[in-house]
């Protein structure tokens, strides 16, 4: 591991003093961060949930994510502001970032209706993994437990702690790499694809704004959404929400929109921004030494989970 000199002054910058060495986070710290998170998560978070999902889901989400996030800010001494991006975000963004949330969202529905439409049409059923809200009360605690509770922690983790500790390795390795790990991080096949793009939009909204809260109020506004959704269909029957994958010629009409309105809200922010094209050629995709044995492990857990998805949806009676 490397270690680097690094003192801090009041506003955020270095001193120019060498008093004594701090270890700096690289790639491999991250990757143990997130396994050893994870591994948290599915043994002790989701027999939380089993029990009370609401409950388990706060404790998932506090305990068992962010704090594992804090103990390594506070391991390698982290200046907040600089490193995690806790700053101010500008009102500039809002706008913006909220098109683009919206027609993600509608990009991600169109995809996953379609996914699910062509399993079904093999003799899968979709597993009901999120329970709807059945009443107002209900859908409030969704909000504050999975809008809140997820936009806060889970972007603490990955882009207030992982996306930093890869940018030494670029800017673009350390969005994919990071959005790898997120996607991975939801242990579902099926929204495997959909959680890797959401990581990499949050990614791109967090460092183009320069704020972490960019990406906390993405996050947020995504499973906001989400759960409203999910509020407003809970009372349709099962055989009628399966038919939705009927709807594409309709849903396809929505989708061109969505994609346009995705590309300007990327661009407003980038204009907005005026930092750096984050694409540009002769990039590596990834950073080096990405395939190490805690990611190899990550992988391991996230293809049993994918496995046991798949074969739960195809053994349903």
């Amino acid at each position: 591991m490397t270690e680097e000199k690094r003192i801090y002054d009041n506003n955020g910058g270095t001193t120019g003093e060498e008093e004594s060495f701090l270890p700096e986070p690289d790639l491999k710290s991250v990757s143990k961060l997130v396994l050893a998170t994870l591994i948290l998560v599915l043994v002790i978070g989701s027999l939380a949930q089993a029990m009370h999902f609401e409950i388990g889901m706060l404790i998932t989400q506090w305990l068992l994510i962010l704090s594992p996030s804090l103990w390594f800010w506070k391991h390698y001494s982290i200046n907040k502001e600089q490193f995690a991006r806790i700053r101010p975000l500008a009102k500039k963004y809002v706008p913006a970032i909220s098109l683009l949330v919206v027609c993600a969202w509608l990009l991600n529905m169109f995809l996953a209706v379609g996914l699910v439409s062509f399993l079904m049409k093999f003799g899968y059923q979709p597993l009901e993994i999120l329970p709807p809200p059945d009443d107002l009360r209900h859908y409030l605690t969704y909000l504050f437990v999975i809008a809140i509770s997820a936009g806060i922690c889970e972007e603490v983790l990955f882009r207030g702690t992982v996306v930093p500790s890869l940018e030494r390795y670029g800017v673009l390795p350390a969005l994919i790499f990071s959005s790898l790990l997120f996607a991975l991080f939801h242990l579902t096949f099926l929204n495997l694809f959909s959680a890797f793009i959401l990581g990499l939009l949050i990614g791109i909204v967090v460092i183009k704004t320069g704020s972490i809260l960019a990406g906390i109020y993405y996050h947020f506004l995504n499973n906001a959404i989400a759960v409203t959704y999910l509020y407003l269909v809970a009372d349709l029957e099962p055989a009628n929400t399966a038919e939705l994958g009927d709807l594409h010629p309709a849903l396809l009409v929505i989708m061109v929109p969505a994609f346009l309105g995705l590309i300007f809200a990327l661009k407003k922010i980038s204009l907005h921004s005026g930092s750096p094209p984050i694409f540009t050629r002769g990039q590596r995709w990834l950073p080096r030494g990405w395939l190490n044995v805690f990611t190899v492990l990550a992988m391991i857990i996230f293809l049993l989970a994918a496995f046991l998805e798949m074969f739960l949806g195809f053994n349903m009676m």
